[in-house]
Order: structure tokens, then C-alpha cells, then sequence
């Protein structure tokens, strides 16, 4: 009996110790661009396709939280391979869209980005490449506040930090300007990096 106890006990033990450690934040250069970088928005550059997710990725389990295309703009990032998330924002001449390419376990976006329209012509994205929830430089709220004007706040993790909560985040503001004929999204670099309350 008594080796019996000190088997479930030592399984008990081993258990806990495996549900014990806490996913840690690694981060990488995914938010280096935040920290000041020249502009990645071009004149009349076309929308980037989404990136091709080896073996298929996550995203087909994910698709309760596709938004069907409604707008002209909608119809623009399908087309370049992006499926639709969250809500379209608009603002007088200027609308601002969300597309994934994949999805993880509980159907966080990964690899997803944030297309900005005037006038429906693609005027740039709000990050230099596809973001991935719950990493470094990973947006969090992006603010139409204006036409043409919108803010944006992003994750910014540390080494100590766990994938649920960064420590830190950063906030952008960005406008959109007439270059060479061409409207541009110009983020306002380096973002301001404050600490998360």
C-alpha cells in the first residue's frame, strides 16, 4: 500500500511539475521596426500577397471568425490571397482592412496584416511585414481617429515576459500623404514605448 501511495505520488508530483513552467515570450526582430526605421510604404506599390503557409497552416479550423467581403476594398485583399478579419474601419476617404493568412490553436491571427485604402487605392500597411498574435511587434488596437490619420498600439514583449501579457507596448501614429500623385501611408517613426500598466 504504501509503495502504491508513493507511486501516485511521485506521478502526481511529476505532473504538476510538467504543468508548472509558464510559455515564455522569445522575442525576436519582429518589433525592431517600431524602434525606428524608414518608411516601407511606396508609391503605387501593389497590395503584398499573403505568405503561403507551409502544410496549410490552422486557418480552414479558424474560419467562424472570416469576415465575408463587403467592400470594394474587401474584394482588393482577398484577391491578394488575404482571408478577412475583424471589422472594416472607414473614415471619410480612407478605410482601413484587416487580412490573415493562418491561424493557431484557438484561432488567434498569425500571419496578419492591416491594409490602409484612400479612395480605394492601396496607400500601405501598418507594419513592415505579416504580424503573428502574441509576438513581438504584434498589433493590438488600430484607431481610424481622422481621415487619413490613424493610431496604432503594438505588443512589445521581453525575455521575462509570458505570451499572454507583454510587459511593454507601442504606440504609432500615422498619415496618410500625396507622394508623387500617389496617396502613402507615412507611419510617424519611432514609436513612443511605455510600459503596460
Amino acid at each position: 500500500m504504501k509503495s502504491f501511495i508513493s507511486l501516485i505520488s511521485g506521478a502526481l508530483v511529476t505532473g504538476s511539475m510538467l504543468l508548472a513552467p509558464v510559455a515564455m515570450a522569445q522575442p525576436d526582430e519582429g518589433g525592431a521596426w517600431l524602434d525606428g526605421v524608414t518608411n516601407w510604404n511606396e508609391p503605387s506599390a501593389p497590395i503584398p500577397a499573403a505568405p503561403v503557409i507551409e502544410g496549410g497552416g490552422n486557418l480552414s479550423s479558424c474560419l467562424d471568425g472570416a469576415r465575408p467581403p463587403a467592400l470594394y476594398e474587401d474584394a482588393l485583399v482577398e484577391s491578394a490571397g488575404w482571408t478577412l478579419t475583424g471589422a472594416a474601419q472607414i473614415f471619410g476617404d480612407t478605410t482601413v482592412v484587416t487580412g490573415m493568412a493562418n491561424a493557431d490553436g484557438m484561432c488567434r491571427p498569425l500571419a496578419y496584416q492591416v491594409f490602409v485604402f484612400t479612395k480605394g487605392k492601396f496607400s500601405g500597411t501598418l507594419s513592415p511585414t505579416p504580424m503573428d498574435s502574441r509576438t513581438d511587434g504584434s498589433l493590438v488596437t488600430v484607431d481610424l481617429y481622422r481621415e487619413g490619420y490613424l493610431s496604432a498600439s503594438f505588443n512589445r514583449y521581453t525575455p521575462d515576459d509570458a505570451l499572454c501579457c507583454a510587459s511593454q507596448s507601442s504606440s504609432l501614429f500615422y498619415q496618410v500623404e500625396p507622394v508623387e500623385d500617389s496617396p502613402v501611408l507615412m507611419p510617424q517613426l519611432p514609436a513612443n514605448t511605455s510600459p503596460n500598466s
